[in-house]
């Protein structure tokens, strides 16, 4: 999620049902997150994901790609629970025909983090164990049937402990056999080269859980080293350098700063060929076994 614009604007100390709004957290394409709390009740303290208010609770429903995204986050949240994913405690809808930019707008309650990834002051003060924490997340997610769609530090929530969450679902998708179809709103330079330019019908992308294994490894590469594993200095260049090595006339050249084991676990997360990849259960048992 980006800062600054905010997407839904809501104001200060407006409340939505027993939460009031404080301040803002970060912004995506589509939404706006918010601090809130209450004054009683458990939790006291929660983020408010809201959504515009052309979008719908699944008991109200709504129409078109927007109400698509949050209806895939809330029912991956309403049945998965793993202390590696952002909890959802619930879903609002603002009633307020004072306000017509807000009535009608959805809010998700969801669990709150300290920071993210992206946004953090400081880096993991242990990459391994934040790193052992994503695959976990993601082999819970691949084993349930889900694929995530967008894995990327923004995405990553730290929590107040240092643990940290997976988040922001509403582009995940639900395996059908081999394959899903999700929504093209995705990360570039955490996506695949196969997947860069892809055929979509009245579905979506079809994708499979190895779009979440290649966006592993990026995100390993710049959390252990600070940089992307492919050479630019803009996505753009980094996306034409991904698919030259997809097709063979570029090679990888990660960091040398990267420890052996992590630079062959990195290599075959970004092998060229999906089903040369691995599942993220063989990678989960490698990551725990890599040296500290």
């Amino acid at each position: 999620m980006r800062t600054g614009r905010h997407t839904v604007t809501v104001p200060r100390g407006y409340r939505i049902g027993d939460w009031q709004v404080d301040e803002p957290l970060a912004s995506g394409a589509f939404t706006t997150v918010y601090a809130a709390h209450r004054t009683h009740g458990t939790p006291r303290t929660a983020a408010l994901k809201i959504w515009p208010t052309h979008t719908r609770t699944p008991h109200r429903p709504g129409h078109g790609p927007l109400h698509s995204l949050l209806r895939r986050e809330v029912e991956l949240l309403g049945h998965l629970r793993s202390p590696r994913l952002i909890r959802l405690y619930g879903t609002l809808t603002a009633h307020d025909p004072r306000h017509p930019q807000l009535h009608g707008a959805t809010a998700l309650v969801l669990e709150r983090a300290d920071s993210c990834l992206h946004t953090a002051t400081t880096p993991p003060t242990d990459p391994n164990t934040t790193l052992t924490q994503i695959c976990e997340g993601l082999t819970h997610l691949h084993d349930a049937g889900w694929i995530h769609g967008d894995l990327k530090p923004a995405n990553i929530l730290v929590m107040a402990d240092g643990t940290v969450r997976l988040a922001d679902f509403n582009t995940a998708a639900r395996l059908e056999g081999t394959h899903a179809y999700a929504p093209p709103f995705t990360s570039r330079d955490h996506t695949p080269p196969e997947q860069l330019w892809p055929e979509m019908d009245e579905r979506g992308t079809r994708v499979q859980p190895s779009v979440d294994v290649w966006a592993f490894g990026v995100l390993a590469h710049t959390l252990l080293t600070g940089a992307h594993p492919l050479p630019g200095d803009t996505t753009a260049v980094r996306c034409d350098a991904a698919t030259r090595y997809a097709r063979g006339t570029q090679q990888l050249r990660l960091s040398p700063a990267l420890p052996p084991t992590w630079n062959e676990i990195i290599r075959d997360c970004l092998a060229r060929t999906p089903a040369d990849r691995p599942d993220t259960r063989t990678l989960l048992h490698r990551v725990r076994h890599t040296p500290h």
